[in-house]
């Protein structure tokens, strides 16, 4: 492989009598989403959610580090990741530069978190939020309490939000990343990484799958190599009346809540696909798909990037 550095962390010239520049890296000017969370997997694979943290907060190092810009779209669970990146952010503030290296997108109901406090931490920390606003259709009453666990049309509500911080996040980013992801549990139509992964496809966008850490990215991994996934499938997914009763809801209103529509939809994007996208050979994307060492992948990750 050719040697390339994925650091951050370069020697500069020094020309005598001249003053130092600053030389800009690879990822200057480019957006980086990150799509990551917990899931079902970890615990089977041999992992915890500190190895999920690590491989996480690597690739934003990585990012930052580069003169790129880190995307997150969470909440501001204690411990989560959006307090994780906040620390990384703070620490690779750049030298003669005020632009922030993170941007962390909320829309309801995560929005209710931001308060006059979360915002002044932010700002001391140097990352910007992207309050994207709520679909006007939706009538939100930011009064009332919703339970889209067990209510249909704040299911709805709460989907519909989601989607549209996702698609205009894909808009913002030059490329993005998967690690993990819930296949069950989740509060949008389908498993958020993979409608990340679906509304990056559709913009020809890069895409990278890291795939050691299972979860949803697994799964996708599974279908786009043309294997049998039960996980994606409407069987699998709508296996309690209130979920079948949310699928027929939404029907009409979003044709990938069926999952035999998803399917065919992310088939169109194999592994070929996937590699004239993202900078990489399809050798180094199966190894994407399946390598645990930290340096590797990130190595594989900086590459693409910088392919791209």
């Amino acid at each position: 492989m050719e040697e390339i550095d994925v650091s951050g962390i370069q020697a500069e010239a020094v020309v005598k009598n001249q003053p130092k520049q600053i030389k800009k890296k690879f990822l200057n000017g480019k957006s980086i989403a990150i799509s990551v969370s917990e899931n079902e997997d970890l615990e089977k694979l041999g992992f915890t959610v500190q190895h999920l943290n690590d491989i996480t907060i690597e690739i934003a190092r990585h990012i930052l580090a580069n003169d790129g810009k880190a995307l997150y779209g969470g909440d501001l669970r204690q411990n989560g990741f959006t307090t994780l990146f906040s620390e990384l952010s703070n620490q690779y503030q750049r030298i003669n530069d005020d632009t922030s290296g993170f941007a962390n997108y909320f829309v309801f109901p995560n929005t209710r978190q931001l308060t006059r406090s979360t915002r002044i931490h932010f700002l001391s920390k140097n990352i910007e939020i992207h309050e994207v606003e709520d679909p006007e259709s939706l009538g939100i009453d930011y009064n009332s309490k919703y339970d889209p666990k067990t209510n249909i049309e704040h299911r709805y509500i709460f989907s519909e939000c989601f989607k549209k911080m996702r698609m205009e996040m894909t808009k913002d980013c030059t490329a993005r990343v998967l690690v993990g992801g819930k296949i069950t549990n989740y509060l949008g139509y389908i498993p958020g990484v993979i409608e990340e992964a679906l509304y990056t496809l559709r913009e020809n966008k890069p895409l990278y799958l890291v795939g050691a850490f299972g979860g949803a990215t697994e799964k996708l991994i599974k279908l786009i190599k043309g294997e049998t996934v039960k996980e994606l499938t409407n069987d699998f997914q709508y296996n309690t009346d209130f979920l079948i009763e949310f699928k027929d809801y939404v029907s009409s209103k979003c044709n990938y809540t069926d999952f035999d529509v998803l399917k065919t939809e992310l088939s169109k994007f194999d592994i070929k696909k996937l590699s004239e996208l993202n900078g990489l050979s399809e050798e180094e994307n199966e190894i994407l798909f399946t390598g645990k060492n930290i340096h590797l992948i990130m190595y594989l990750l900086m590459k693409g990037l910088k392919n791209v």
